[in-house]
């Protein structure tokens, strides 16, 4: 667990930086890739991209909490920028990999912002793909051939993705193998890699991956065997940051309607003296604590010392459960209570509830997360 000074430090310095500018947001919606790399250097300089990467290997070592401050602050003031893909995800990602010349160098450049890093790993239903029918790779000289393709892929301008594949390992005429799994790292500017973009409600991308015949060399595998604990490890610590983020969206919506409610007159009176409406704010502000508790109690279980994994999995499910479902309610909701305003691209809401939208589905939706939990809890309970 970060200390208070550091975590209070890292706050200051995330609300100083990153002072919310409407125009700036707005100038790279539907704007390749959707935000400023810039910005994304400058929040490099500030050490944030390293938070989860340990003092040896370049970052500040410093736990979840210091991770999701930030990210809840970048959420507050609608920052496009990739942070929880990319400088949460993936820098965790990489940090749980063996050392190794491509690995380090990656986490390097990703750390000090020279790169941008993506990972891919649901296939073109949204399912899981790893092992099943994601991207298929064939030993082709020192190197591998891919081929299939990933889907719902953040940040697609990103300059590498990093993607879970299965080896098939069958010789000519043999029937397929596909016993091994290696985490590798594909430079999405090589041959036979298609990137199509696809909107979202904010103005942003996702990224739909195939991969036709697509060289890589043999360099840039990352893991081998068994890493899935570890890449299930990194999403749910990602899984966490959106948390954070959508936390930090639901303040600055709120803040809004109370503004709106205080200053719209109806009949000679500002409408915030009524008593139904101060009932519906009650309640929203009520179901925001209620997702804040939820998401604290969760975020204290995965930062304890050799806390189980099932315990970690449990946590981040009942966070994002809670947390993803609150925000695209309360959103609805703070529409409502703005009237025909609220519906208007030109009012700032617009953008948080449509970034809320837009990134409520990283790592699972509601929906997903309230499944996993729930199917946790009962082998949980069935293997005590």
């Amino acid at each position: 667990m970060t200390d208070s000074d550091t975590l209070r430090m890292l706050e200051d310095a995330a609300r100083g930086f990153a002072a919310f500018d409407a125009a700036r947001v707005r100038t790279w919606r539907d704007n390749p890739p959707g935000f400023d790399r810039g910005k994304w250097r400058e929040m490099a300089e500030q050490g944030w991209l390293g938070i989860l990467v340990g003092e040896d290997d370049g970052g500040l070592g410093l736990d979840l909490d210091a991770a999701t401050a930030v990210a809840r602050v970048l959420g507050y003031n609608a920052m496009p920028e990739p942070y929880v893909a990319s400088g949460i995800l993936v820098t965790k990602l990489l940090a749980s990999c063996p050392p190794s010349t491509g690995r380090d160098g990656l986490l390097a450049e990703t750390i000090a912002g020279e790169r941008i890093a993506t990972v891919a790993h649901l296939d073109s239903n949204g399912e899981l793909a790893f092992g099943t029918s994601g991207v298929i790779a064939r030993k082709s000289g020192e190197g591998y051939t891919l081929t299939g393709e990933f889907r719902f892929v953040p940040t697609p301008d990103a300059d590498v993705v990093i993607a879970p594949v299965v080896i098939d390992l069958a010789k000519a005429g043999e029937a397929a193998n596909l016993c091994q799994a290696e985490l590798l790292q594909i430079d999405l500017a090589g041959a036979g890699i298609e990137v199509e973009r696809e909107g979202t409600a904010d103005g942003g991308v996702l990224g739909w991956i195939r991969l036709n015949n697509a060289a890589v060399p043999a360099d840039c595998v990352l893991a081998t065997g068994d890493f899935w604990p570890q890449f299930e490890a990194a999403l749910d610590a990602a899984v966490m940051g959106n948390g954070a983020e959508l936390i930090g969206i639901m303040d600055r919506e709120l803040e809004l309607t109370l503004d709106f409610l205080k200053t719209r007159k109806q009949f000679g009176k500002s409408i915030g003296s009524f008593q139904v409406l101060q009932h519906r704010t009650v309640d929203l502000w009520m179901h925001r604590q209620i997702a804040e508790h939820a998401f604290t109690a969760s975020l204290k279980v995965m930062m304890a010392p050799d806390v189980p994994v099932a315990a970690r999995q449990q946590a981040a499910s009942s966070a994002k459960a809670r947390v993803g479902r609150t925000a695209l309610d309360l959103g609805n909701d703070c529409i409502q209570l703005h009237g025909a305003i609220g519906f208007t691209d030109e009012y700032d809401l617009a953008l948080y509830v449509n970034r809320a939208i837009a990134i409520a589905p990283f790592g699972g939706n509601a929906a997903d997360h309230l499944k996993r939990y729930g199917d946790l809890k009962q082998r949980n309970q069935e293997t005590a």
